[in-house]
């Protein structure tokens, strides 16, 4: 690279400006985090120091997390009346950027984390969808009023259909790596109608808040599925149980993968790393036939569903945000 052709230097001095743009803006996020004060003043500052002229020398660069996207001066890529601070421990930023086609880009920016859990948990989550072999629904139409907002009339039915198909497969997946810390907040839903989960910090039965239930499925998720006597919430159940037990298939496959993160000192894994195999081993009962497991899985959707502690918890949640 040092020595290489002019496109390689090109490439490095470009590599370089990226370093500098972040390295800037992790000091930013250092300071903004020692600032006294609440939030709202915290987000003042913020704001404060992401229109100082300093930047400028920074762009146009591609930006390091879509390098297809190349954003301009700060003066034009940050839209710092958006930026915005989320309440959490390390208080991650929203950050606004403008590209060099005067297209927005948003992007959160958290800084003093280690990402290597969400990255193991993500990785996890795409071999089991990769393993696991589902099929389109098209009895989904009680659920039609619960998306109207993000299904387009012609699509309907089969973003209907996707909705209930990510539904069952996180409940399954994130109860087999034992994701805990799950709220509404947590829970995200495209316009295509995929559901997904986001910040993994709480894995292997770790959870901060007491007596969580064995996954996240409220009712009002059952509601939107049509109640709990609904074609589309007895498709679900059918569903889950198809994928719990493909994924015991190859139940083999996934614990020597999270044999060989022993020693990577991953957070929660390093806390017990010799129980590491057995906690997700449990979740799978391997000790039970297929036909008990979906009686197993039964009681874990019924006691999910029917938890009131965990109601409690999300009011309480609510209301600290």
């Amino acid at each position: 690279v040092f020595q290489g052709s002019w496109e390689c230097k090109v490439r490095r001095n470009m590599l370089g400006k990226q370093q500098q743009f972040i390295d800037h803006i992790v000091r930013l996020m250092k300071e903004v985090s020692q600032f006294s004060g609440n939030r709202s003043r915290k987000i003042h500052r913020l704001r404060e120091l992401l229109d100082t002229p300093e930047l400028t020398r920074f762009g146009p660069l591609p930006l390091p997390l879509d390098p297809d996207v190349r954003i301009m001066e700060v003066t034009c890529v940050f839209l710092s009346e958006k930026a915005w601070l989320f309440k959490s421990h390390l208080m991650p930023a929203k950050l606004t950027f403008r590209d060099i086609n005067e297209q927005e880009y948003v992007v959160i920016f958290k800084n003093g984390d280690d990402l290597r859990q969400d990255q193991l948990i993500l990785q996890m989550i795409r071999l089991m969808d990769k393993v696991r072999i589902f099929g389109p629904y098209s009895a989904c139409g009680k659920i039609r009023s619960t998306f109207s907002d993000f299904a387009p009339p012609p699509p309907q039915e089969k973003i209907l259909g996707t909705g209930l198909l990510s539904v069952s497969g996180y409940c399954v997946i994130t109860y087999l790596l034992g994701v805990g810390d799950r709220h509404l907040d947590n829970l995200l839903l495209t316009k295509s109608g995929n559901l997904f989960h986001i910040d993994f910090g709480y894995i292997l039965g770790r959870d901060p808040k007491p007596l969580p239930p064995p996954m996240k499925l409220s009712k009002e998720m059952v509601e939107g599925m049509g109640g709990a006597n609904g074609e589309c919430y007895q498709a679900f159940r059918k569903q889950c149980y198809t994928a719990f037990l493909h994924l015991r298939r190859h139940a083999n496959l996934i614990l020597n993968l999270f044999g060989l993160m022993v020693d990577a000192s991953v957070p929660d894994i390093a806390l017990e790393p010799d129980k590491t195999v057995k906690k997700v081993q449990d979740k799978f009962r391997l000790d039970l036939s297929d036909e008990e497991a979906v009686q197993y899985l039964q009681s874990l959707i019924d006691e999910s569903v029917s938890a009131m502690f965990a109601v409690v918890v999300e009011q309480i949640h609510k209301f600290a945000q």
